[in-house]
């Protein structure tokens, strides 16, 4: 799936703040949060689908505002949900002011005053068409100008941020039942129920494996990595941790296939000079002989053969690679 681009960093420092306002023209009133002379180098990605957009914007400190003229010139009263990554947010509206934290998402309607600022930020927008999704109208319109601080709240900010890793590889086929599937999961964050929890049920258990395995990733090292850290850090029971890795063997099988695939990463690289004992101690693999039958039955080669291909510049043999149960987003619409 393609997305719009639109980048003002190729462009003179003297025309990067006025490119960057006609991007955003009629959306938002665009100014610098200071009057240096540094230019305004900025990116924007649009992925664009029936009744919906997610934005993805790196820019420098600035301010936005949508303003009552401007709504008077384009009318357009889409919902916005919005979550800034690395700074937080100052919201200012109508009748309320206040700072919404990195990563926590804030809900706006395009019909409406808003006013913001923040620092040098990375950030996402979910752009949802009220015409197209009647049926979110109370949720959203109840949620306008508020901040969803809630577990609920964090869930949905992870799984927009799983959406911007997988839509660039999303057939446009695939894309088709998207909206609808975001749709439930936005009503089932914003204002859950037991149905709406229930609906968006495939999106919460992907978006839950993906926090798992980026706590994974981060302590891939850590002598501490087990049910316990993942129960912890998805704030969930063992029974229903071990029910949603289920369909990967288990708890223990899905940490071994991350380690197994950073010590095939290591492996690979000509220039790592570490033991193999070494590399499988580092990673909590400490027998040696169970590190070699784990690695060939998961790869298909032995982990000798892997580095001898490596310094020799050639690519060693591969069993197909595994991937997760739910196989991304396109899998998970094909079960919608």
């Amino acid at each position: 799936m393609d997305a719009v681009r639109f980048s003002t960093r190729e462009l003179p420092r003297s025309r990067q703040l006025e490119a960057w306002r006609d991007w955003y023209a009629g959306s938002f009133e665009v100014g610098p949060l200071d009057a240096s002379d540094r230019g305004f180098a900025g990116d924007s990605e649009v992925w664009k689908l029936d009744g919906m957009a997610l934005v993805s914007v790196s820019a420098p400190p600035l301010r936005a505002m949508r303003t009552k003229s401007l709504i008077r010139r384009d009318p357009t009263d889409h919902w916005v949900i919005t979550i800034g990554k690395r700074a937080a947010t100052g919201l200012m509206l109508e009748r309320d002011q206040t700072s919404v934290p990195a990563g926590v998402p804030f809900v706006l309607s395009l019909g409406e005053f808003s006013a913001n600022q923040r620092d040098l930020d990375d950030r996402l927008q979910l752009n949802i068409v009220r015409d197209k999704f009647g049926a979110l109208a109370p949720a959203l319109d109840a949620a306008r100008g508020r901040i969803v601080n809630t577990p609920l709240g964090g869930m949905l900010a992870e799984y927009i941020r799983l959406l911007e890793r997988q839509l660039p590889g999303l057939t446009d086929e695939a894309a088709k039942g998207l909206p609808q599937a975001i749709a439930a999961m936005v009503a089932a964050c914003i204002a859950p129920s037991v149905d709406r929890v229930t609906s968006a049920h495939e999106q919460i258990s992907a978006t839950l494996k993906e926090k798992a395995r980026r706590c994974i990733q981060r302590n891939l090292r850590s002598p501490h990595l087990g049910a316990n850290m993942l129960c912890r850090e998805l704030g969930m029971s063992r029974s229903s941790l071990y029910r949603l890795l289920e369909a990967e063997g288990g708890v223990e099988r899905y940490i071994q296939y991350h380690r197994m695939a950073e010590s095939f990463a290591q492996l690979s690289d000509p220039f790592n000079t570490q033991p193999i004992v070494v590399i499988a101690d580092e990673l909590g693999m400490l027998d040696p002989s169970s590190f070699s039958r784990a690695f060939r039955r998961q790869f298909g080669i032995s982990p000798i053969d892997v580095r001898e291909a490596a310094r020799a510049g050639l690519a060693p043999p591969l069993a197909p690679a595994r991937r997760d149960a739910w196989g991304g987003v396109g899998e998970l619409l094909a079960r919608l």
